[in-house]
């Protein structure tokens, strides 16, 4: 009587092991892919927020950017690999609901998450002061943006009037409703 060893006789593969297999060794965990649908909602239902009821309301004279204080949200709540991507997403879906014919925002929207998401974990603690503070500081890269993408598409602007009719409302009406994102942006923390 030959007995095998357990070890040479080859385990057909279960199904997980293909699927592990087809993603070229990256493995899907629950929290990751209900993080991801959470994400994938959050900037749905704040793109659609930002575009229909907002740009009816407009608060100050101007629409907010809604998606700026999300992404800044989430990084300092599911740090920043979570950031990076709802950056990437959500310059992406505000982009394509959107009219504009130049636009740098993918430029903005990605780098802010992945920093603030850093920043958070290795220097910042997540609270009110620190997340006020980076409200401040995108709020004013947004201004920036702003600046940029006014004097590339409209000739002879001049600078006091992109900034008193453009750039100063939009800050304020984002300011304003930036804890709504901040406040979404904390149901990361039931995920874990």
């Amino acid at each position: 009587m030959q007995i095998q060893d357990p070890q040479r006789t080859p385990q057909p593969e279960s199904f997980r092991q293909k699927l592990n297999g087809w993603f070229l060794g990256f493995s899907i965990e629950g929290e990751s892919l209900l993080r991801g649908v959470i994400m994938i909602v959050l900037i749905s239902l704040f793109a659609l927020l930002q575009t229909t009821l907002m740009t009816r309301f407009r608060p100050f004279g101007a629409v907010p950017d809604l998606m700026l204080p999300l992404v800044v949200g989430i990084a300092m709540t599911a740090r920043e690999k979570w950031g990076a991507v709802s950056g990437i997403i959500a310059a992406f879906v505000i982009e394509s609901l959107g009219g504009a014919s130049l636009t740098i925002l993918p430029l903005l929207y990605m780098p802010v998450g992945y920093l603030c998401g850093i920043l958070s974990i290795q220097y910042f603690r997540d609270c009110f002061a620190v997340r006020a503070m980076y409200t401040v500081v995108t709020g004013l890269l947004r201004g920036v943006v702003t600046l940029i993408i006014l004097y590339a598409t409209t000739p002879n602007t001049s600078l006091i009037d992109a900034v008193c009719v453009a750039v100063i409302p939009e800050f304020f009406a984002t300011v304003l409703f930036t804890p709504l994102a901040h406040g979404a942006s904390l149901v990361f923390r039931l995920v874990k």
